[in-house]
């Protein structure tokens, strides 16, 4: 029972304290004025969700300065009520 519980525990801080999931995908739209990008992305193994083109909100319209579309990019999301927010965003290398 104690190996049970502990294996449990274990499993629970590391889904936790997991790294988020970094995507890749392309810039195909900008729009700062709603704090918003659209990306055509690959899959999000994390969120259960095939590759595809979407619009995401960013938390802060300047995250998007230095970006343009054509862009390729990496990111991570994060769920935000029933909503998906971009967390943090950079040019891929």
């Amino acid at each position: 029972m104690k190996r049970w519980i502990l294996s449990l525990a274990l499993v629970c801080a590391t889904s936790v304290w997991a790294a988020p999931e970094w995507v890749r995908g392309e810039i195909t739209k900008l729009a700062p004025e709603k704090a918003q990008v659209t990306l055509k992305h690959e899959a999000m193994k994390s969120m259960g969700m095939d590759a595809m083109t979407m619009p995401y909100k960013v938390t802060n319209a300047s995250v998007l300065k230095g970006f343009k579309p054509g862009d390729t990019v990496r990111f991570t999301v994060k769920m935000q009520g029933d909503a998906m927010l971009i967390e943090s965003l950079e040019h891929a290398k």
